[in-house]
This record gives structure tokens, sequence and C-alpha cells, in this order.
């Protein structure tokens, strides 16, 4: 066997010519896109359609309904240029559509609900039509009852005491 010679070189660099001989035009980084594809598609497209294989330059996308797949063709030429610009290249060439069974993506929970905050009645300023200001003081009350009945629906409600016999 024949020793070393020179430094030793980084794994980094080793794997780095093992992949250019493997892939010398470089199409592996295609399949980068399924780590973004939420992102690019947004989340209402997400959860409907995911990519399901990449050959030659054509991406397969599994469509969750036959109207969706619809939806996607008037948007395809828009997801392939954002597919595009995010590997850096011109790797996907087309994309065709298939119904099929989507995975479902985790949908995040709501936030927190908040309670309304606490807030002062409306004072409107004086206005000279007598008409519109009885309108607009009409519109403030509705306001203010619709406040009170939210306010009243987020309350915990108590739970009954228990009778002693």
């Amino acid at each position: 066997m024949k020793p070393p010679s020179g430094p030793p070189s980084r794994v980094a660099d080793t794997l780095g010519n093992v992949l250019k001989r493997i892939d010398p035009d470089q199409q592996m980084r295609a399949y980068a896109l399924w780590t973004f594809w939420d992102d690019e598609v947004g989340d209402s497209i997400a959860r409907r359609a995911q990519p399901a294989r990449l050959r030659n330059g054509i991406l397969f996308v599994t469509v969750a309904t036959h109207s969706w797949m619809q939806e996607l063709q008037y948007l395809k030429e828009d997801i392939r240029s954002r597919l595009n610009a995010r590997l850096g290249a011109s790797l996907v060439r087309d994309i065709f559509f298939v119904v099929g069974t989507v995975a479902p993506t985790p949908v995040p929970p709501p936030p927190p609900s908040v309670g309304l905050p606490a807030c002062e009645p409306l004072a409107l300023p004086p206005i000279a039509d007598a008409n519109l200001g009885a309108a607009m003081a009409r519109v403030v009350a509705a306001r203010a009852r619709h406040l009170t009945r939210v306010r009243q629906s987020q309350r915990p409600t108590p739970t009954p005491a228990k009778k002693l016999r």
C-alpha cells in the first residue's frame, strides 16, 4: 500500500468530488424542493398538493381532487418559476399533476384567544345632519351590544356547586 502523500483531505471535499462524479449536471440539488415546497406554494395548496417524484426535469405532483388539479394547471408556470428561482437553476422543466392521496400536513394550532380589551363607549363628534347623526348613534350602540355579547361568551362558565345532603 502506498503511503499518503501530503496533508489529509477533508471529508466534505472527498464527498463533493464523489458527488461530482455521480451527478455531473448537479441534478440532485433539485430534490431539495421537497424541503421548501410548502413555503413556496403556501399552506392552502400544500395541504392539497405534494410533490411525488422528479424524473428528467418533470416534477410529478399528487393533488387531492380534480378541481384542485384544474386550479393548479393555471398556476403551473408560476409555481415552476418560483421553485427554479429557489433552486438557483432551471432544474424543473415541467410540472405534471396527478390526482391521488395527499398526506395531511400538520395544521398549526390557532393562537390562544385573548380577551377583548376594555374600551370606553365611542363619543361621536357633533354631526350637522340629524339623520346621519341618528344612524351613527345606532351603529355605535350596536357595536357596544356586540362587544358586550362577545365578552360574556369569553367568560368561563362557573361549574354548579354540588349539593350536600
